[in-house]
């Protein structure tokens, strides 16, 4: 076990929190040792650049999302694991999963089931956690489509009785401007019937007054003659 721990140690995945014992004490030593992933840029990010993707990509507030469906925090979570994971990509899967076995074996604080158990508690919490938002959507859908209903039913009613109020006032116009027609030419027609009547009187005025005319010249001048 110590040999694979130096080999990872040796590889920069690795670094112990104390210096090498001696070799009578080369047993407890592996078993007691902290090891923990060393942030190189090639291998594996560092912790705030694994924490700033996070929040970058994810806007969830996860942590309350966790503690409100009663996940509790643990020594190891699985985040942990995956950067681990994610620093050890190079590796081939059998080499990969060999040095993680061995970092449990070799840290007493916890084991792989630790992070396993933390992921399964905190996929069920986001599972419940879409269940609920796909559940407050589709409430969100249904009362959104009962208001749009209600919305076109209204608009159907008072668009109908607009248009019952266009029609009813197209008749009026339509009776006001046949009534009005109707006045107009009454007027007209009167109009034309006077004027003829007046042209007629006119007429006939003159005709009189020319007879009249006629007749006080004539007699008119021979009584003056006469009385000469």
């Amino acid at each position: 076990m110590n040999g694979l721990m130096d080999f990872l140690e040796k590889a920069g995945l690795v670094k112990r929190d104390f210096p090498e014992i001696g070799p009578e004490n080369e047993h407890f030593s592996a078993a007691k040792a902290i090891t923990t992933p060393v942030p190189v840029n090639a291998v594996v990010p560092p912790a705030s650049t694994a924490q700033t993707v996070v929040s970058t990509n994810i806007t969830l507030n996860l942590d309350s999302i966790y503690s409100h469906h009663g996940v509790n925090p643990t020594v190891y979570p699985a985040e942990r694991l995956i950067r681990l994971i994610d620093g050890l990509s190079a590796m081939d899967e059998a080499t990969r999963r060999m040095a993680i076995n061995a970092m449990d074996a070799a840290d007493e604080s916890w084991t792989i089931e630790d992070p396993l158990n933390d992921a399964a508690a905190k996929m069920r919490a986001l599972a419940t956690y879409g269940s609920s938002l796909a559940q407050n959507l589709q409430q969100l859908e249904q009362q959104t489509q009962a208001q749009l209903d209600a919305v076109n039913n209204r608009q159907e009613k008072v668009l109908g009785e607009i248009r019952k109020q266009i029609a009813e006032l197209e008749g009026l116009v339509e009776r006001e401007m046949s009534r009005s027609s109707q006045e107009i030419a009454t007027q007209e027609a009167n109009l034309r019937t006077v004027r003829e009547q007046i042209a007629k009187d006119l007429a006939e005025v003159a005709q009189v007054s020319q007879q009249l005319q006629s007749l006080s010249s004539q007699f008119g001048f021979s009584k003056t003659n006469s009385q000469d």
